[in-house]
């Protein structure tokens, strides 16, 4: 009874705030027609996802009269009020004009010959907005990009936030990235170009001539922009140089918005790396992991990760780099290049005693590096544990696993050596890349963290030894133990768990195990018993393989014939699957 209360209490607020907007704005001095909130256009008004598959639905308002707030937008109106709106009363217009199913495109291409720069600008992103809609917009687009004047927008006298849209335009399509090429100073022509690039394929014919002259402008938000259009309708111009030219531009905002132009997954201008990069792509985008800015450098990354083992030469003299932030990307991209990198193995083997870090700029003390990714998935047996944090940055630490991902054996004296690193990350790194080259000398290094004060490396510790089988059954068992006295319901069933992967090895903990089959202890009794199943099954598999003991083999008969007892139990209620197996196990091991 509460929440509708409470429910019917907000309707009513939301009402009375909306009401009172409105006849605030029909209150207004001058001609200014109220404009109608985003958020209250209806569903019919709504462009919806572009699928030519599937037929679009039926709209339909409900009740007899559409709510007043819903009638049909004057287009002439919204342009009009463009002349003077401010940045909030503007954005407002735009979503309207851009998202509504009226044909309001007409309108707009007329409005495309209005002399006001605020009426032009306003219009252009509108017809950017609506892509493919607005193709009979493309000529007056054109004519605009010879337009050298600005909008200067009137600001807010108080903040406004931008209008909330339904959740079908947030669903729909874009060819567009997300945030296309900035125009801090409002110029026409970077409005118009942008919205060539929205409307995307059609626009190819006709727009190619003036955006390729536009790559030459004196202005570099033209130019970059000019380069993403040219990109997103398709035109076969060689845009890789004008995006690099942004990347490495004395502007720190306009080296941003190159960087976030590309590294949206849906841009098209990644496809240059595949036709256009050559040798001297490289150089470039080394120089731009050093930069400053966080979404410089991984843009940087990224395309160099595009540009494959032709990166490599380029990649191997970053491994020479004075900055240490360069040397420890270079570390990371060589060894995504797996085995296609051994020529760079002698460059590697130096940085394994490196003691360089990348530490982030003053100016922006959160920002870091990405943390190597796993380079395979695995599965449930291990073959490769994923490979450990840099959470410190070490130069050292990518450098080891590099080695490990390159697969060079010529690194293993190297890598032992580096066993003896005091950090305990640079341990880790040497044994995952031990054991990707065959090797187990890491176990006792690697077997000790699991006792470690951090957290995060005693996880990665364990998640290492399981890779290793049975050999690191002296350093896991000691730990699970410990773990199976937990007050914490989650540790001591996740210890279970892991108990049950060390098959025979895990002998001596039955009668620890055997407790839980008859405590109250949350689903502890559960995974004991599926556990104690594993076990009992690994156990009569090594007595039939002959790699059992004749001690162990006494020892697994009495176990589990308690086992069975408790499992068998009259008021017992196991599943039948492990009681089955440790009946089954016990017969095998009762043979002699």
């Amino acid at each position: 009874m509460t929440s509708r209360l409470c429910a019917v209490a907000s309707l009513l607020t939301i009402l009375t705030v909306a009401s009172q907007s409105l006849a605030t704005a029909q209150q207004a001095p001058g001609n200014l027609l109220p404009i109608i909130p985003a958020s209250t256009i209806p569903s019919a008004q709504v462009r919806p996802r572009r699928n030519p598959s599937v037929s679009a639905p039926s709209l339909r308002l409900n009740g007899p009269n559409p709510p007043a707030l819903a009638r049909p937008i004057v287009v002439a109106d919204l342009v009009e009020q463009l002349r003077v709106a401010h940045t909030g009363q503007r954005q407002n217009i735009i979503q309207q004009l851009s998202y509504t199913q009226q044909p309001v495109v007409p309108a707009l291409v007329k409005a495309l010959d209005d002399p006001d720069p605020l009426v032009k600008s306003g219009v252009a992103e509108v017809l950017g907005n609506r892509i493919e809609d607005a193709v009979p917009a493309i000529p007056g687009l054109i004519a605009m990009m010879s337009d050298l004047r600005r909008a200067i927008v009137p600001t807010s006298s108080v903040f406004l936030s931008p209008p909330i849209l339904p959740i079908s335009l947030y669903s729909t399509e874009r060819r567009s990235p997300p945030t296309p090429p900035q125009n801090p100073e409002n110029l026409l022509r970077i409005t118009a170009i942008v919205a060539l690039g929205k409307i995307g394929l059609p626009a190819r014919t006709a727009a190619t001539p003036p955006l390729t002259q536009a790559l030459q402008d004196p202005d570099p938000w033209v130019r970059l922009s000019a380069t993403w259009a040219l990109a997103e309708i398709g035109a076969s111009v060689s845009l890789l140089p004008h995006w690099l030219e942004a990347l490495q531009s004395p502007d720190p905002e306009l080296r941003q918005s190159a960087a976030e132009v590309f590294l949206d997954s849906r841009s098209l201008l990644r496809k240059a790396f595949g036709s256009e990069a050559d040798d001297n792509t490289t150089a470039p985008l080394v120089i731009a992991l050093n930069d400053e800015n966080f979404t410089v450098r991984n843009a940087a990354a990224q395309a160099l990760e595009l540009q494959g083992p032709r990166a490599l030469s380029g990649l191997i003299q970053a491994l020479k780099a004075p900055e240490p932030g360069v040397r420890l990307k270079a570390a990371e991209l060589v060894g995504n290049l797996a085995g296609a990198a051994q020529s760079a193995v002698p460059v590697l083997l130096p940085l394994l005693v490196d003691m360089g870090r990348y530490v982030p700029p003053s100016t922006n003390q959160y920002d870091t590096f990405p943390i190597l990714s796993a380079p395979l998935a695995f599965s449930g047996n291990y073959p490769y544990p994923a490979p450990p944090d840099n959470p410190e940055q070490l130069v050292r630490v990518n450098a080891a696993i590099a080695l490990g991902r390159v697969g060079d054996r010529r690194a293993i004296p190297a890598l032992t050596a580096a066993l003896q690193d005091d950090s305990p990350w640079m341990q880790l790194a040497t044994g995952w890349a031990l054991l990707r080259l065959g090797e187990n000398r890491g176990l006792p290094v690697v077997g000790r963290l699991v006792q470690h004060s951090n957290p995060s490396v005693q996880r990665a510790a364990l998640d290492q030894l399981k890779a290793y089988g049975s050999p690191a059954a002296p350093y896991l068992l000691p730990y699970y133990k410990a773990q199976l006295e937990s007050t914490d319901d989650n540790q001591r069933n996740d210890a279970i768990i892991q108990v049950g992967h060390l098959g025979t090895a895990a002998l001596n903990l039955v009668p620890r195990l055997r407790i839980f089959l008859t405590s109250n202890q949350k689903h502890s009794s559960g995974y004991a018993a599926t556990v104690l199943g594993q076990i009992a099954q690994d156990t009569a598999i090594a007595w039939s393989n002959g790699s059992l003991p004749a001690n162990q083999h006494r020892q697994a008969i009495a176990e589990f014939t308690k086992v069975l007892n408790l499992m068998q139990a009259p008021n017992a209620r196991f599943n039948r699957e492990p009681v089955n197996r440790v009946r089954s196990a016990l017969v095998m091991l009762q043979r002699s």
